[in-house]
């Protein structure tokens, strides 16, 4: 995906948090696809890279919920803070608690 493509909010979160906080952050950010990203229980991702970094923003977390990025875990509390990742490199995300893991996340640009 060109995610310097994705240009324009669905209709249905015109109204919303999302829009909202969708709006905040691309003052300070160039921003490509953003979107909410729910990982299960006890499940994780492959082991991977991308073509960018991404911006996270941990909604619903627990403690079982860690960030891989080239073998250093970080959990990134629900807290309100933003995180940038360097997911050009390889990573991974895990969830192994029991309640599902939920993060804004968007593509950054340049």
């Amino acid at each position: 995906i060109d995610a310097s493509k994705t240009t324009q909010i669905d209709p249905e979160f015109k109204n919303t948090y999302f829009n909202e906080g969708y709006q905040s952050l691309k003052k300070k950010f160039k921003l490509g696809r953003v979107r909410l990203l729910l990982k299960e229980p006890r499940s994780t991702l492959s082991w991977h890279k991308d073509p960018e970094c991404r911006l996270h923003v941990p909604i619903i977390t627990n403690k079982g919920c860690s960030m891989v990025i080239e073998n250093v875990a970080k959990h990134l509390p629900a807290d309100g803070k933003v995180w940038i990742t360097n997911n050009t490199k390889y990573h991974t995300a895990l969830n192994g608690g029991h309640v599902a893991r939920v993060h804004f996340i968007a593509t950054v640009l340049d």
